[in-house]
């Protein structure tokens, strides 16, 4: 009994990591998209991604090329939406609105992704898990809203980059619902490979286009240092880190850990970013998280 609980606390930190890196990933973004064109930053970090990726699938873990058509046709689906859109759709987004914004809505992953089951894989839709969908709408509105309840002449734009990451977070789930289709099985190593050079070759057009025509003297150490960040964190441990956590966790454990991405985010954006942490922040945070966390108890008590 001991061991299995100090496996869990193990793994429970391995899983909160993950999270943490994943809610400071907006504030890296938006240092990028400050000096970089989003088609190279999002390239330049997952070749960075690639070079730790590449190398312990293939030459430490030595895992063998075993993937059919349709395999393959998935994961580069998943490289379409859950890297190429996603990433994207945020570096996009963050010209507009704030890191703290971003990771609010970006919280809302989860939610989505059972509303999305629900009309593509036919998964039952409980009362409270409608519940919880209610509790994220509502936290959306606030954080969209709250602009024009304040006067702001620029609400508009900031609704334009809130809905250009609200975007990117349903591509984000999109991915996660083609996890869901059956297909031959690989390890999450090995798929998380192939997804990142599936979505380098996606990328490749566009970031040279962006290369050429890019002054490499407005690059700065703080983007130097973020894009290295972003391919080795980001792209790389944070995936270790929630593979490796949930190896060891039920699956409807490990979804109450994604509400750390909206505090991660938060805080970061205050302490790097000099992000205001507003009210509404808080009472957003609140119905997102209030929402998560509905859902995940119908997912664990079904």
């Amino acid at each position: 009994m001991e061991s299995n609980m100090h496996t869990y606390r193990v793994s429970y930190l391995y899983l909160a990591n993950a999270m943490f890196i994943a809610g400071s990933a907006v504030v890296v973004s938006k240092i990028m998209v400050g000096s970089l064109p989003m088609f190279l930053a999002t390239e330049l970090g997952i070749i960075v991604g690639m070079i730790c990726l590449i190398p312990l699938v293939f030459f430490i873990k030595k895992e063998a090329i075993q993937t059919d058509l349709k395999t393959n046709a998935i994961l580069l689906l998943q490289a379409l939406f859950g890297v190429f859109f996603y990433r994207i759709f945020t570096f996009w987004g963050l010209q507009y609105t704030t890191a703290a914004n971003s990771g609010l809505i970006t919280s809302a992953s989860p939610v989505i992704v059972a509303l999305l089951a629900f009309f593509f894989l036919k998964e039952r839709l409980s009362r409270q898990r409608i519940l919880g969908i209610f509790f994220v709408v509502i936290g959306l509105f606030i954080i969209n809203l709250y602009p024009f309840f304040k006067g702001d002449t620029d609400g508009s734009t900031s609704i334009k980059g809130n809905v250009l990451i609200l975007l990117a977070v349903f591509c984000e789930a999109l991915f996660s619902i083609m996890s869901k289709v059956a297909c031959k099985p690989v390890s999450a190593l090995y798929r998380t490979a192939i997804i990142t050079f599936y979505a380098f070759l996606l990328l490749l057009p566009f970031s040279i286009y962006d290369g050429l025509h890019y002054d490499w003297t407005r690059i700065n150490s703080s983007s130097i240092f973020c894009v290295f960040y972003y391919g080795v964190f980001v792209s790389f441990l944070s995936y270790v880190l929630w593979f490796k956590g949930i190896e060891k966790v039920p699956a409807s454990s490990s979804a109450v850990f994604t509400s750390i991405v909206p505090v991660s985010s938060i805080i970061l954006s205050a302490l790097v970013l000099n992000d205001s942490i507003l009210f509404v922040h808080i009472i957003g945070l609140i119905c997102i998280i209030s929402g998560i966390f509905v859902s995940a108890y119908t997912h664990a008590s079904t």
